[in-house]
């Protein structure tokens, strides 16, 4: 088991755009993304391996490095999809593809990850331990404002307390994951 955590904001809180796409775009995206990788050198499909060849129904993509209109062609300048990546784009986020079996619709959707991918996804001991050195509470769910977080951080006793734990490694990945956060009220650390 892992743990989580990332930034979240009230839009998170809120059911965002989804857009249904069919395989034919799927395959057009993912092939799209794969050169689009290449070009510029820039990993934008996340699982991508080699073994991956098959037609994949879930996975996130990167979409902030690229032009709106770029991705548009590619879904036929579909109204719901333009939606989800200009939602994405905006809050700086990846698109989640995936595929409801009961249905079986393909949709896209704004993801939870960060368009950079910053977030800190820990063996559950070692997140309770980063938890128990930070001074909050260990538990599996929990969450905290992103201020009083960049507040604890800054505290040399609770950097102190981290190392003794022996999870200062993660405080920089923490305070990179931090960085990203918007500076409103709603934005929040949350682990799960």
């Amino acid at each position: 088991m892992s743990i989580t955590f990332r930034i979240a904001t009230a839009a998170d809180d809120q059911p965002g755009p989804i857009a249904k796409i069919n395989a034919r775009q799927l395959a057009a995206f993912r092939i799209f993304l794969r050169e689009e990788s290449v070009r510029t050198g820039t990993l934008l499909l996340d699982p991508d391996a080699a073994e991956d060849e098959f037609l994949s129904y879930h996975f996130e993509a990167r979409v902030c490095p690229i032009a709106l209109a770029a991705i548009s062609r590619v879904f036929e300048f579909q109204a719901d999809v333009i939606r989800v990546v200009e939602e994405a784009q905006f809050r700086c986020r990846r698109v989640s593809v995936y595929r409801i079996e009961e249905t079986g619709t393909i949709n896209l959707r704004v993801a939870p990850t960060s368009d950079l991918g910053l977030e800190l996804d820990l063996a559950s001991a070692n997140a309770i331990a980063l938890l128990d050195g930070l001074g909050l509470r260990p538990d599996s769910v929990g969450e905290i404002p992103i201020d009083t977080m960049r507040a604890r951080l800054a505290n040399p006793a609770v950097r102190r307390r981290a190392a003794q734990h022996g999870v200062a490694t993660y405080l920089a990945r923490l305070d990179q994951l931090l960085a990203i956060a918007a500076a409103d009220d709603t934005s929040r650390l949350e682990w799960a």
